[in-house]
């Protein structure tokens, strides 16, 4: 069996574990997507998601079904993309046309524009060693360049942007660093102390890597019938609920940040979406589209 398709094998199994299935139910599934697999067979991948990915698979007696541990459901859409974009790497490096048919027949958004990402390999090192890293680092617009000591401890893409997160010497708390704005790194050989909890707290309830606004909220929003099926198909964060559902449109609540990503994601919807709660949040969408309409006049 190939990389690829152990790969495969990972990211089937892991969708339908969030379904409490029974172990024919998961070799059923497998068999539907063209792996015919033995009930040991099976077991060696659940337990190669634990060693390997640390997806620890529970199975319950009592209603004789697996599922994923509780400890790993937020994780869980992280480690699929994670799993599908090692799938599409791995998609690289098959046959003998490799890169150039992928090139051909596989487009990207913003492809290309990755910049910084040479400093990915440094600073996950950094990162499973807990070593403190030395970052020069130049904001947009800024006429010089700083120099932080970073306790980094995630890597984290947004809007086509890899940052590294973590808190450093001069803020009391963590802050995030986009790679393509680092000017120079150096992994030190300080150690430091994991703070998971703050970070966790601080980044799970953050639409991207904006946590200006310094504390979550409860988020209400109404969309259109057509754009709330959109919405529905890809949430905007782990935490979106459906509140009421009609033919007119959707209402849903988020518990984030109301920071300059989810203000952005919201404008770019233009009436396809109403904000209801906050009402800070919802006067400053409103300005926002009234400062765009004067600049296009009467």
């Amino acid at each position: 069996m190939s990389h690829r398709g152990k790969l495969k094998r990972y990211l089937l199994l892991l969708e339908r574990l969030q379904h409490a299935p029974s172990l024919n139910d998961l070799l059923d599934h497998m068999q539907e997507h063209g792996f015919r697999l033995s009930s040991r067979t099976l077991q060696r991948d659940l337990n190669d998601l634990r060693d390997e990915f640390g997806a620890q698979v529970i199975y319950d007696r009592t209603t004789n079904t697996y599922a994923v541990a509780e400890d790993l459901v937020a994780d869980m859409p992280g480690l699929l993309q994670l799993l599908e974009r090692g799938q599409l790497l791995d998609l690289v490096h098959s046959g003998n046309k490799g890169m150039a048919e992928l090139h051909r027949h596989v487009h990207f958004e913003g492809l290309g524009q990755l910049r910084g990402i040479q400093h990915l390999p440094p600073l996950l090192r950094a990162i499973r060693e807990r070593r403190a890293v030395e970052v020069t680092y130049r904001k947009f617009h800024a006429d010089k360049a700083k120099t932080y000591r970073l306790h980094p401890h995630l890597l984290k893409e947004s809007q086509g942007r890899w940052h590294v997160l973590g808190p450093t010497t001069q803020h009391g708390h963590p802050i995030a660093l986009g790679l393509d704005r680092i000017e120079g790194l150096q992994v030190l050989p300080t150690r430091f102390t994991r703070k998971e909890i703050e970070l966790a707290t601080l980044y799970d309830h953050t639409i991207g890597v904006d946590t200006s606004p310094g504390r979550p909220e409860r988020i209400v929003l109404l969309f259109n019938a057509t754009q709330a099926q959109y919405i529905e198909a890809l949430p905007l964060h782990p935490s979106q609920q459906v509140e009421q559902k009609d033919k007119n449109g959707t209402v849903i609540s988020l518990f984030v940040m109301p920071n300059f990503e989810l203000r952005q994601i919201i404008l770019s919807m233009g009436a396809s979406v109403r904000v209801l709660e906050p009402m800070h949040l919802a006067k400053a969408i409103r300005q926002a589209h009234r400062d765009a309409a004067a600049l296009y006049g009467k």
